[in-house]
């Protein structure tokens, strides 16, 4: 019996039932839904008897299909083993985004349920790639099946410890990407802003050093002796020093900045109407501005002046003020090309990290600052902010490359569930008895306690469809567990979700290797 897609489920397994039911009626002469000797192409399948292939294809159908038509959809009831007769056919699962890995079967594979497998309903949807023909057999008949025929018994579990260890590599791999997606997204938008100061800076920089020479022109045409232009550079010189040593803020507070902005309003002031009274500067204010950030007041002014002719003092300042705003401009074309070093040393040791397949002496507070750099951009497009609080720790023997997967997993789904504008991701980390603690903190709505162990179930994801896939906590768990002998708890309530890694000193483990 051939049937095309469509037919329905329960009329397809009372047909089956049927021709079986004939076939033990007549000793196997019976109509047989597809030919015994197809099943000959199926690796696991060869070497059975005629009688034994006879009996699994009176209870098979012959499904064909055509590029493009869908012969399983995501959630339906996994009730049937397909066995692969000719062309190519392939299971998504599309709710995951284009790019979700796909199982391919071809001619000679098994796809679907299978004994021993705990699979309740299909995770993805099933199509043809190319002209199709499969054999489907109903779950119903698995016990029956081992029965009659109890060589495939050890051949299914074989069969389905490959498939669980392909899947579970795939599904692995899938999420590394997904996540170093992310951190792309982020990066590149990290890079933009330090890379376009870079080059607004360079522009304007480029336009001062042009006027700048055409201002020592006329100052030498002005009759500006070389002396007195030395004294003016040195008072520039002076003022980059005195920035460059200038110490940083001790945080005491929006009070004193509120200060320190009055008092630089209350020299600008001053020193515009000296530029306008007693130099004659027609519009003295960007200069004012120039001249107060730089910390250079009117007595400096006046000092560096004396030997200027009136004629050329205007000149003379302006000449000292497209000095000044030259290396202030370089300041910032280097502040942000070390800012663009910075990241590109966080994504080298994100990335670096992840190649290593051997166990090495690791400090994770390493591999959560670099991964934490790589998540800065994302975390201030949402407003959340980023705490560190990372107390020194023990060196562990760890796979850094697998923690940094763990790591971008918890921060990942900690800035996802922090509040926009108001939320907050703490970092910590601590020593333990015996090992360390690694804590992804936030201030989100928190997790409901009976979904506490769902959520490293696979493929269960409370975020949108398409937002997530549902692995990252699974694979996480997985990795500390699995690979590294740890534990990964959950303590979650409104406002306080934790999840905290315990790493000991020394494991050893076989996950993803």
């Amino acid at each position: 019996m051939e049937i095309r897609p469509g037919h329905d489920t329960a009329e397809l397994k009372a047909g089956a039932t049927r021709a079986g039911a004939g076939a033990d009626a007549q000793g196997g002469a019976g109509a047989r839904a597809v030919d015994a000797a197809s099943l000959r192409i199926v690796p696991m399948l060869a070497d059975l008897g005629d009688a034994e292939l006879a009996w699994i294809a009176a209870r098979s159908e012959r499904l064909v299909l055509e590029p493009g038509e869908i012969f399983i959809n995501s959630g339906d009831p996994a009730e049937w083993m397909f066995l692969g007769l000719e062309g190519t056919v392939q299971v998504r699962r599309e709710q995951l985004g284009p790019n979700a890995p796909a199982y391919v079967f071809r001619a000679g594979d098994i796809g679907g349920t299978i004994p021993f497998s705990r699979m309740a309903v299909f995770s993805g949807t099933g199509r043809a790639v190319t002209r199709a023909v499969v054999a489907r057999f109903p779950r119903a008949l698995f016990p029956e099946l081992l029965r009659r025929i109890p060589a495939l018994q050890p051949r299914f579990v074989a069969h389905l410890a490959d498939r669980v260890r392909d899947a579970t590599r795939r599904d692995a791999q899938f999420e590394k990407l997904t996540a170093l997606g992310k951190l792309s997204a982020g990066l590149a938008h990290e890079l933009n802003n330090p890379a376009a100061a870079v080059l607004r800076a360079v522009a304007d920089g480029r336009t001062r050093l042009d006027e700048r020479g055409e201002l020592t022109a006329a100052l030498v045409e002005l009759g500006v002796s070389p002396e007195s232009i030395r004294r003016l550079d040195g008072l520039r010189r002076a003022a980059l020093a005195t920035s460059s040593a200038a110490p940083p803020g001790d945080g005491a507070g929006a009070e004193r900045a509120a200060s320190a902005a009055l008092e630089r309003s209350d020299r600008e002031e001053a020193l515009a109407t000296w530029l306008r009274d007693w130099v004659g500067v027609a519009a003295p204010w960007p200069s004012a501005a120039i001249f107060a950030d730089a910390g250079i007041d009117r007595e400096m002014l006046r000092d560096v002046l004396r030997d200027v002719p009136e004629p050329a003092r205007a000149s003379a300042l302006r000449w000292v003020e497209t000095g000044l705003a030259a290396q202030s401009l370089f300041a910032e074309a280097e502040a942000a090309t070390r800012r663009i070093a910075q990241l590109l040393d966080a994504l080298r040791a994100y990335t670096n990290r992840d190649r290593m397949r051997e166990m090495v002496d690791v400090d994770v507070r390493e591999g959560i600052e670099s991964t934490l750099a790589l998540f800065g951009a994302r975390a201030r497009d949402k407003g959340v902010t980023l705490e560190r609080a990372l107390d020194p720790v023990p060196r562990i023997r760890a796979y850094p490359g697998d923690l940094n997967q763990v790591w971008a997993s918890l921060l990942d789904n900690a800035i996802d569930a922090a509040p926009a504008r108001s939320g907050k991701v703490t970092v910590r980390t601590r020593g333990a008895d015996g090992g360390v603690v690694a804590e992804i903190r936030d201030n989100g709505p928190g997790i409901p306690e009976a979904l506490h162990e769902r959520v490293f179930e696979p493929f269960f994801t409370t975020k949108d469809v398409g937002a997530g896939t549902g692995l990252g906590l699974d694979i996480a768990r997985r990795v500390v567990v699995d690979l590294h002998g740890g534990q990964l708890t959950l303590a979650s309530v409104p406002g306080d979700t934790c999840f905290a890694v315990h790493l000991p000193l020394t494991t050893v483990g076989t996950f993803g290797s």
